[in-house]
Protein backbone atom coordinates (compact mmCIF):
# COMPACT_ATOMS: atom_id res chain seq x y z
CA UNK A 1 0.00 0.00 0.00
CA UNK A 2 1.48 3.38 -0.96
CA UNK A 3 2.21 5.86 1.79
CA UNK A 4 3.08 9.53 1.91
CA UNK A 5 5.59 11.27 4.18
CA UNK A 6 4.76 14.96 4.47
CA UNK A 7 7.52 17.26 5.72
CA UNK A 8 7.97 21.03 5.62
CA UNK A 9 9.84 21.99 2.47
CA UNK A 10 8.52 19.03 0.50
CA UNK A 11 6.09 19.22 -2.38
CA UNK A 12 2.63 17.68 -2.60
CA UNK A 13 -0.35 17.55 -4.92
CA UNK A 14 -4.01 17.64 -3.99
CA UNK A 15 -6.44 14.92 -5.01
CA UNK A 16 -7.98 15.79 -8.39
CA UNK A 17 -5.53 18.69 -8.84
CA UNK A 18 -5.40 19.66 -12.53
CA UNK A 19 -2.15 18.78 -14.30
CA UNK A 20 -1.49 22.42 -15.27
CA UNK A 21 -1.40 23.53 -11.60
CA UNK A 22 2.12 23.23 -10.12
CA UNK A 23 2.88 21.24 -6.96
CA UNK A 24 2.31 22.87 -3.58
CA UNK A 25 5.12 23.43 -1.07
CA UNK A 26 4.51 22.19 2.49
CA UNK A 27 5.08 24.98 5.00
CA UNK A 28 4.08 23.18 8.23
CA UNK A 29 2.35 20.03 9.51
CA UNK A 30 0.39 19.42 12.70
CA UNK A 31 -1.85 16.49 13.58
CA UNK A 32 -3.97 15.74 10.50
CA UNK A 33 -3.36 19.13 8.81
CA UNK A 34 -0.79 20.58 6.44
CA UNK A 35 -0.25 24.22 5.53
CA UNK A 36 0.67 24.47 1.86
CA UNK A 37 1.28 27.24 -0.66
CA UNK A 38 2.29 27.81 -4.25
CA UNK A 39 5.90 29.05 -4.71
CA UNK A 40 4.63 32.12 -6.61
CA UNK A 41 2.25 33.16 -3.81
CA UNK A 42 3.26 35.75 -1.17
CA UNK A 43 4.74 34.05 1.91
CA UNK A 44 1.78 34.95 4.15
CA UNK A 45 -0.80 33.22 1.91
CA UNK A 46 -1.22 29.52 2.73
CA UNK A 47 -3.92 26.87 2.55
CA UNK A 48 -4.71 24.61 5.49
CA UNK A 49 -5.74 21.17 4.22
CA UNK A 50 -6.39 17.79 5.80
CA UNK A 51 -3.89 15.04 5.05
CA UNK A 52 -6.72 13.07 3.43
CA UNK A 53 -6.94 15.78 0.73
CA UNK A 54 -3.37 15.08 -0.44
CA UNK A 55 -2.75 12.74 -3.36
CA UNK A 56 -0.62 9.68 -2.65
CA UNK A 57 1.70 9.05 -5.63
CA UNK A 58 2.01 5.49 -6.82
CA UNK A 59 5.58 4.16 -7.11
CA UNK A 60 7.13 4.15 -10.56
CA UNK A 61 7.74 0.59 -11.72
CA UNK A 62 10.65 0.14 -14.12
Amino acid sequence: MPSLVVRPGGTVRLKQQPDHVPDFVVMACASDRAWIRQPEWPQHIQLCVRMTQLAVPYPQVS
